[in-house]
């Protein structure tokens, strides 16, 4: 029978990348949780009409990227093409904006958009999110960009800088959106047939394109800021000044999202594609349940990160076992799990499943790498080989635990219990 092949867009993820994967969830979740953000889970389909009223008419996602069906009563659903949609009807539909102060949420899933696979750009893609809602003003965007920094920070990422811009209100938008248009209307540039679409929809979409002419000759965004936005920006860049974060200003930087008000900011560390992307949406919950609730949030692309950690070496991952007992016979095993019962909470340890009399222990080394290999029959006395040291002992079968315990904490020690034991050569 032929073999049936994953989808087209999607990853098999396996170790030993996976623990890369497991490896950047918790080193993240951990400063989240300094930071006082809880996590949540979402649903990995909401109906249809979530994505089509928050992501905009106008954005590539809705347009050319949700995979949309349709259930057993006609009903239209679509897989999650991004997550801050689902996490603001989470909070309108349980009501959690009803306590007065500010959420701070985060949440870790795979998402869905039929785009054309790239290298760590799949059609099922894992997302970190964090969503601060309820909270507006400088202190509220330097908490979002500050945990940015402390994520970076805690997995050795140096160097990097963030991309920052500032949409305004609804009103300066507008402003900037009529200057685009002008512009636009009077040097009549050779636009691709989306951005000609976009033109007349939301003029701000052509600043995403990939395809048509650089973006600096277009109005930067500054020149639609008024007298209210260039002081909010100053009191913000005091405070980003003040703490030493990385920033500069792109002021062609919009975001593929109509969702967005006010500062925006992305990271791509170098990379084609961002790696982190965010902002602020303080309409959103308006256009999903009627309430003014500002917001904030970012989102952190985990294959692209799993990639350039990976590539810059910077997450070390432990692939092996401390211990590794190898049973010879099947009268042993309650013993086997009474002692990694004793050990486990201390030292990774494992045990063979199959028993015979003679085993490749070099290849079995090889494959578990462990620290100490305990070989294990029916004797008094146990052999243990030190497989990084090259060493072997015999140790009492009453002294296993108490023997192996401090011989492996104390290994960097020059004093060394080794209790009712035999050193051997070779």
């Amino acid at each position: 029978m032929k073999i049936i092949n994953r989808p087209k867009g999607t990853c098999d993820i396996y170790p030993p990348r996976s623990l890369l994967y497991q490896s950047l969830y918790q080193i993240i979740s951990e400063v989240l949780v300094r930071n006082n953000f809880k996590p949540v889970i979402i649903p990995t389909y909401e109906y249809s009409e979530l994505f089509n009223a928050s992501l905009g008419s106008t954005t590539d996602i809705i347009h050319k990227e949700m995979f949309n069906f349709v259930d057993r009563k006609g009903r239209s659903l679509a897989l999650r093409p991004e997550g801050t949609a689902s996490v603001a009807r989470l909070v309108l539909q349980n009501r959690l904006f009803t306590t007065g102060y500010p959420l701070k949420l985060y949440y870790w899933a795979n998402m869905f958009r039929y785009e054309r696979p790239q290298k760590d750009r799949y059609r099922e893609f894992w997302q970190l999110g964090v969503e601060l809602i309820g909270a507006k003003g400088i202190m509220a965007d330097y908490q979002i960009l500050k945990v940015i920094q402390d994520v970076f920070e805690s997995l050795g990422i140096k160097g990097f800088i963030c991309n920052l811009n500032y949409l305004g209100s609804r009103a300066t938008q507008e402003r900037y959106k009529e200057k685009l248009k002008l512009f636009l209307a009077e040097t009549n540039p050779d636009l691709c047939s989306d951005c000609q679409h976009r033109v007349n929809l939301n003029s701000l979409r052509t600043l995403d394109c990939q395809l048509c002419p650089k973006k600096f000759s277009f109005p930067p965004y500054r020149i639609a800021w008024n007298e209210e936005d260039n002081n909010y920006l100053a009191q913000l860049n005091q405070l980003l000044n003040d703490n030493k974060f990385p920033y500069r200003y792109d002021y062609y930087l919009v975001r593929g999202l109509d969702y967005y008000t006010g500062l925006l900011f992305e990271i791509n560390l170098g990379q084609e594609k961002s790696l982190l992307g965010g902002g602020r949406y303080g309409q959103l919950f308006q256009q999903l349940g009627r309430i003014d609730l500002p917001a904030m949030g970012f989102a952190i692309g985990i294959d692209r990160l799993v990639s350039y950690c990976e590539k810059n070496n910077l997450l070390k991952i432990n692939n092996k076992v401390d211990i590794f007992f190898l049973i010879l016979v099947p009268a042993v095993c309650s013993n086997i799990l009474l002692w990694k019962k004793e050990l486990e909470n201390s030292f990774l340890v494992d045990y063979n499943l199959n028993f015979k009399k003679k085993y490749n222990l070099p290849t079995l080394i090889s494959h578990y790498q462990p620290r100490l290999l305990i070989i294990v029959d029916e004797k008094e006395k146990i052999l243990i080989k030190d497989c990084y040291r090259q060493e072997n002992f015999l140790v009492e079968r009453d002294q296993l635990v108490k023997w192996v315990s401090s011989y492996l904490i104390k290994k960097h020690s020059k004093k060394k219990y080794y209790g009712k034991c035999t050193r051997m050569s070779g």
